[in-house]
């Protein structure tokens, strides 16, 4: 009887020996289907399936937390937030973070109770530690705020200060960081600002008193400077009203700036033509004339407090020499007049200037030729060239006359 072959499935007559396909034995063919069992299971593969499945393992509930370890929880979530607060307040500020370490330790070695008691102390000194800190914080500003008044002007604070005042003495210790933090950045700028305003005030009495001990014609400038006081005088002063005040300042000061250099220019303008009055080698107007070339160079170069302090010096040196002139022309008489000389001719007046001006810049090169003087003579001698140039007569006599009085006053190069 034919039977399939248990290894590959093929058919095979009972007359064979073995599988002609896989080579399995013939005479094995029955025992080999009887261990497979039905549906091609092995015997073992069976055995186990009929064993039951084993009973899933149920864990035990969790154990729920004792009232103290709640109230630990609790307790620590508080004074976690509340040092999340007050370390946005800068230095200086309280800290518990090793009282929260010891109470987790404790904790974790079952010492729920020392763990809770640990917890409520660092509670307490947490909250008396940031009233006390905010407390100071607002003396500080306090302090601040009466530092300003003292320097004399009075900014609208003290409403930021009564609130924070209210909001530390309730207890809210986020409304009170709030307040605090704005109102340190508030007072901060108004000092900040003030500093900047008096600067510039400083600036503007130090020009009006050097202009106004010399007489020098200023304007409405002075009213301007007793309005600037008298709105710095006003209550409660505002961020927009301090700024627009500065500002105002500010237009006083460039107003100063404008007035003084013209004036000085004016009066250094009568001072040259009383200084030509006198020799180049006259040894009494050498000292008028080095303070002249000084006023210059410090009126050029926009520094008007020692320009002003130059010029008062050389009123008193021409009043000086005036002095001086007159009590010679009454010692000696009227002296009798001096035959005019004969027109100097264009090329006459060229070689003289052209002459004059190699004198003078021989002159310069003995000076120190880093020094300032140096510099400006450089330059006066190259305006001189470019006039004489143009032939531009006059104003190239005037322009070495001006650096002949300038190189007077400096000593000669060693």
């Amino acid at each position: 009887m034919a039977s399939n072959c248990p290894i590959c499935d093929q058919p095979i007559p009972a007359t064979v020996a073995h599988c002609s396909v896989c080579g399995f034995p013939t005479a094995l063919a029955i025992e080999a289907l009887r261990a497979l069992g039905p549906n091609g299971a092995t015997a073992s593969e069976m055995e186990t399936a009929a064993q039951p499945a084993p009973a899933p393992v149920i864990a035990p509930p969790p154990t729920p937390p004792s009232p103290e370890a709640e109230m630990c929880a609790a307790i620590s979530k508080d004074i976690q937030g509340k040092l999340e607060f007050v370390r946005q307040l800068g230095r200086g500020a309280p800290d518990v973070t090793s009282e929260m370490c010891q109470a987790a330790m404790s904790e974790a070695e079952g010492r729920v109770s020392e763990a809770l008691d640990v917890l409520r102390r660092a509670q307490r000194s947490l909250e008396r530690q940031t009233s006390e800190f905010l407390q100071r914080r607002l003396q500080s500003l306090a302090a601040r705020d009466e530092a300003l008044r003292s320097s004399g002007v009075s900014f609208a604070l003290g409403a930021d200060l009564a609130r924070l005042q209210a909001a530390v003495s309730d207890g809210g210790l986020a409304g009170a960081g709030e307040l605090l933090a704005e109102t340190e950045a508030r007072i901060a700028q108004f000092e900040s600002d003030w500093r900047g305003l008096q600067g510039l005030l400083r600036q503007i009495d130090t020009l009006h008193k050097e202009a106004a001990d010399l007489g020098l014609p200023l304007g409405e400038i002075a009213g301007e400077l007793d309005e600037l006081r008298t709105q710095l005088k006003e209550p409660e002063l505002t961020e927009d009203r301090l700024d627009a005040i500065a500002q105002a300042a500010a237009q006083t000061l460039m107003l100063l700036h404008e007035a003084i250099p013209s004036s000085l220019e004016t009066e250094l303008s009568r001072h040259e033509t009383v200084i030509d009055r006198y020799p180049e080698d006259h040894p009494a107007s050498a000292v008028a004339r080095r303070l002249h070339a000084e006023a210059s160079r410090h009126l050029k170069r926009g520094r008007l407090t020692d320009a002003t302090h130059s010029v008062r010096e050389l009123r008193l040196e021409i009043e000086r020499l005036e002095q001086s002139r007159e009590a010679q022309e009454i010692a000696v008489g009227e002296a009798p007049p001096a035959e005019p000389l004969p027109p100097e001719s264009e090329a006459e007046a060229l070689q003289r200037l052209l002459q004059k001006a190699r004198s003078l810049a021989g002159r310069v090169r003995t000076l120190p030729p880093e020094s300032e003087v140096a510099r400006d003579a450089a330059v006066q001698i190259r305006e001189v060239t470019d006039l004489l140039r143009r032939r531009e007569v006059a104003r190239a006599d005037e322009a070495l006359s001006r650096l002949m009085r300038m190189l007077a006053a400096e000593p000669e190069a060693g």
